[in-house]
């Protein structure tokens, strides 16, 4: 059941591609840790093929700029309001 349960929320994700999102969050929290994240990360949303991430600080735009490259994930663009 649990399994069954998995899969399908696992193929929901893909379908609507939220797991860009988990993998771009996934990606910030191994780069700058859980704490930076809740801190100054806003939202973090989808458009098309686009990965927008908001922020609180001005500081926290630019410290996530500067390791942009290792964020962005296959034909994904990254913007940083």
């Amino acid at each position: 059941m649990q399994a069954t349960i998995k899969s399908i929320v696992d193929q929901f994700f893909k379908e609507t591609k939220l797991n860009k999102i988990q993998t771009t969050e996934k990606k910030l929290i191994q780069q700058f840790g859980k704490q930076f994240v809740e801190k100054n990360v806003k939202q973090i949303s989808r458009k098309n093929n686009t990965v927008t991430i908001k922020t609180k600080t001005i500081e926290a735009k630019t410290e996530i700029n500067l390791f942009k490259k290792t964020l962005t994930t296959d034909k994904t663009k990254i913007i940083i309001l």
